[in-house]
């Protein structure tokens, strides 16, 4: 398996996918019908990466999901890389076998890019980006050195608490770091998630 394969089934997992260890390792995908269109395209790269037909798509009606799973022999080994106690874990090893194509889908997956604009003009004054890894303190940290001794760019945590009560973070940068991770992953973003990153030149 090559670099390239196995990076982007890294990426898919990182993000929305699921590794389920029931009858072997599967890598299960669900999204709403906003994001039909998004789950067609993981089928089709799931079948170029792992040469084999595409995962058939299964509809829950009552939730109005559409979830794809496939399973391979690469995903035991995955699910030991990246899962502790059925939790996904960013450990250095996972996070260095990711090319800018892999961060993109889990950017796509997980990502957004908001704008501050001046009340009286409507002038963009700032950007941010939100990487929604909800991740703990350690993981979140793996990240941020990931993503500044690798390519430069600087995220910082944010506390978040869940409904659970319990504490955890994601990751946040704003215009000028936002503008070389824009950068990084532009080649490889859907133009339907254009919206999560800087346009050329802005």
């Amino acid at each position: 398996m090559d670099k390239r394969t196995k990076s982007l089934l890294i990426g898919l997992t990182l993000g929305d996918g699921h590794l389920n260890p029931k009858h072997g390792v599967s890598l299960e995908i669900e999204h709403g019908e906003k994001q039909k269109f998004y789950l067609d395209y993981k089928r089709k790269l799931i079948s170029e990466l792992l040469n084999t037909n595409e995962p058939n798509v299964y509809h829950n009606k009552k939730k109005n999901t559409f979830k794809i799973s496939k399973g391979h022999r690469y995903f035991r080994v995955l699910r030991k890389w990246i899962y502790k106690d059925r939790v996904k874990v960013f450990t250095p090893q996972v996070l260095s076998k990711l090319t800018p194509e892999a961060i993109a889908i889990w950017w796509m997956d997980d990502g957004s890019h908001a704008v501050c604009r001046r009340k009286t003009t409507g002038k963009i004054m700032s950007h941010s980006f939100h990487w929604y890894t909800y991740t703990d303190d350690v993981s979140t940290q793996n990240i941020i050195n990931y993503m500044y001794n690798t390519y430069n760019i600087k995220f910082y945590p944010i506390n978040r608490k869940l409904k659970d009560g319990k504490i955890c973070q994601y990751l946040k940068c704003k215009t000028k770091e936002g503008r070389k991770f824009s950068d990084l992953i532009r080649p490889y973003i859907l133009p339907e998630f254009e919206y999560k990153i800087l346009k050329v030149g802005e």
